[in-house]
């Protein structure tokens, strides 16, 4: 049972052991491990100690006594807003701890033999700063102004950031662009379901060509005043698309499925290698492309493909992937759940001139037994499932008996619950940490499993 503090404050002083697995300090308290975001291994520090269970104590980070060498200065909008875990560490040790957090994960839920030479190194982003190409920032009124951010972690409470250090700067700029017209022209803010108005600005930067696709989401597509904005904003140069995005209040998604185009095209173009991909509003995209480009690489090595492989690529969103190493084998067969996603992957290879990339929409689970029942063997089989894992497809995936499997994963749990189950008939060859997210605490993992 979780027991809150009450009104009692209880300062402890603490020594942090090692990192947790979402970024935050671990130390123990009274031989019970304590989590403390902010805290770095090997400090010194007091914290608050704010709920106790049986098996775990959350502190509150008051006072660094002993600071850590790697530690550095942050501003106080990211870590009050708890989506950078890792902005206050140097970014060689971010990339050490990186490979703690996986090395972590497998220990706790599947002890892999001879972790220290399976998990490489964490290969670095090429840029630490600037490196998204994509943010949704929430909107809200304060003191007559529109303002967007990021909520404090546990809260309701905006955050305000002019600024994202992570966010591409023509994102920044345009962001800033339509905070400003959106308060200039009076266009109605929503914060909850009962006003209508918009609700969050939303940007995509090609890393190309610099454009941008604004989108505005709203829980209406009845705004008084936007098109006002629109003529303001489309005159920057850089704007190529605009976007109104309607929600449903009652989902707990971002983007509701209808989009409007308000000005421009309904899409923008990145290119990754020599592959282009256009993305609407609503394609999953990887939000570092620079680092992209290393990760793709590093599937291509995994994967040593031969001219005659037919490759599987599960999970295969808007074709990235499998259009990246297609030129390097056969054919290449996608499958996502997400229709849109699959309209944008057969659009990517009419854009790249594709011969040999077919994509099927619906249940891999369901699709792959039908691929391979019309004769249709795989000898690669390359997955980049969401953070819930392969799920069902795991155990599915034996059958397929591809010679070789290259997972991209983008979650350390639930990668390590997967390789439990594929290495029954696969052996793990090694596992390439990738920082996508720097200052977060999230890794990337690329492994390279053959059959025994």
């Amino acid at each position: 049972m979780k027991k809150k503090n009450g009104g009692k404050k209880l300062n402890v002083l603490l020594t942090i052991k090692k990192i947790g697995i979402n970024g935050e300090g671990i130390g123990y308290y009274k031989k019970k491990i304590t989590f403390v975001k902010g805290a770095l291994p090997d400090e010194v520090i007091v914290c608050e100690i704010v709920e106790e269970t049986p098996k775990y104590i959350i502190g509150k980070l008051v006072k660094v006594k002993e600071p850590s060498p790697h530690r550095v200065e942050i501003k106080k909008e990211f870590s009050e807003s708890g989506a950078y875990g890792l902005a206050h560490v140097s970014y060689e040790k971010q990339l050490e701890y990186k490979r703690n957090i996986l090395l972590d994960a497998f220990d706790k839920y599947y002890r892999i033999p001879k972790p220290d030479k399976l998990v490489l190194k964490t290969l670095a982003s090429p840029t630490t700063e600037h490196y998204r190409n994509k943010n949704q920032f929430p909107l809200a009124v304060r003191n007559g102004r529109v303002i967007a951010g990021l909520y404090k972690e546990g809260t309701n409470e905006l955050v305000e950031i002019n600024e994202d250090i992570a966010l591409h700067e023509n994102g920044n700029k345009i962001t800033a662009l339509a905070k400003k017209c959106l308060g200039k022209y009076k266009v109605a803010i929503s914060t909850n379901k009962k006003n209508y108005g918009v609700k969050y600005i939303a940007t995509r930067t090609s890393f190309y060509n610099g454009d941008v696709q604004l989108t505005f989401v709203a829980n209406t597509d009845k705004i008084k005043n936007l098109d006002k904005v629109v003529n303001e904003i489309k005159r920057e140069r850089i704007v190529k698309s605009i976007i109104l995005n309607v929600t449903n209040d009652n989902d707990h998604l971002v983007m509701g499925s209808e989009n409007i185009t308000l000005y421009g095209a309904d899409y923008i173009v990145e290119k990754i290698g020599d592959i282009k991909y256009e993305l609407s509003a609503k394609s999953f995209f990887q939000l570092n492309p620079l680092a992209t480009k290393k990760l793709y690489d590093k599937v291509v090595e995994f994967a040593n493909l031969k001219e005659t492989d037919v490759v599987l690529d599960a999970f295969c969103g808007v074709g990235t992937i499998g259009q990246y190493v297609s030129s390097k084998c056969k054919e290449v067969y996608g499958v996502d759940i997400v229709s849109d996603a699959i309209k944008d992957a057969n659009d990517n290879v009419k854009l790249n001139n594709l011969t040999n990339c077919t994509y099927v929409a619906g249940d891999a689970n369901k699709i792959v037994p039908r691929w391979k029942k019309k004769g249709i063997n795989f000898d690669v089989a390359i997955v980049d499932p969401p953070r819930v894992g392969l799920g069902h497809l795991a155990k599915n995936l034996l059958n397929v008996d591809a010679k070789k499997i290259v997972y991209v994963s983008c979650n350390p749990s639930t990668l390590a619950r997967d390789l439990k189950v594929l290495t029954r008939k696969y052996k793990i060859r090694r596992i390439q940490p990738v920082d996508m997210f720097p200052g977060t605490a999230a890794v990337e993992a690329v492994v390279e499993l053959t059959r025994k």
